[in-house]
C-alpha cells in the first residue's frame, strides 16, 4: 500500500531578536496567512493525515497548528518532536524510516535547508530552496516506512503559498 509523506517548511517568521533563542521565533502575520492557505489547500484536496509531526520550534508548532485548524483536525494530535528542530538530512531520513507503519499519510513540519535537501534526496527531483510555507508531497510504493530509500520516492506535487494567493 502506498505511503505519502508531506514535508512542510514552517511559514514566515519574525527576525530573531537579541537574546532570543532561535527556537522561540514566532510567525509573522504573513506566516499565519501562509499556514492558513496551505491548510485550506489540503482540506480542499481532502487530504487526511494519520499523523502530524512538528519540530518543537514555536514557528513550526504554530504552522502545524494553523494547518490542522484549517483542515478541521484536532491540534492536540500534533506530535512535537525535539529531534526535528536541528535535524540533519540524515536525522530526518532516520526519523521517517522509523515512522509507525499503521500511519500511511504523514505530515512533517520542519526547517530549511533540511526540508529541501531531504525532498531532493528522496525524489532526485530539482526542488531548489523551499520558501516559507512550502509543501512537498512524496509518494512511496513500500510496505513499511523502513523501506524508504534515497531516490525511492515519487514527487507528487510542490505547493507554495504564493501559488495559492488570489
Amino acid at each position: 500500500m502506498p505511503r505519502h509523506l508531506y514535508l512542510l517548511r514552517h511559514a514566515e517568521t519574525v527576525e530573531k531578536h537579541s537574546g532570543q533563542h532561535d527556537r522561540e521565533r514566532e510567525l509573522t502575520q504573513l506566516g499565519v496567512r501562509e499556514s492558513l492557505l496551505i491548510g485550506t489547500y489540503l482540506y480542499n484536496e481532502k487530504v487526511t493525515f494519520d499523523a502530524i509531526h512538528s519540530s518543537n520550534a514555536v514557528r513550526c508548532v504554530a504552522t502545524a497548528g494553523i494547518v490542522a485548524d484549517a483542515m478541521k483536525v484536532e491540534t492536540s494530535s500534533i506530535r512535537i518532536e525535539e529531534a526535528l528542530y536541528d535535524a540533519s538530512t540524515r536525522t530526518m531520513f532516520e526519523f521517517i524510516t522509523q515512522l509507525d507503519d499503521d500511519d500511511l499519510t504523514i505530515l512533517c513540519v520542519g526547517h530549511n535547508p533540511v526540508i529541501s535537501f531531504l525532498a531532493e534526496s528522496l525524489t532526485k527531483a530539482e526542488i531548489d530552496t523551499m520558501p516559507p510555507g512550502g509543501l512537498v508531497i512524496i509518494k512511496f510504493n513500500v510496505d513499511h516506512w523502513k523501506g524508504v530509500a534515497p531516490a525511492g520516492g515519487e514527487l507528487q506535487n510542490v505547493v507554495y503559498p504564493k501559488m495559492l494567493m488570489g
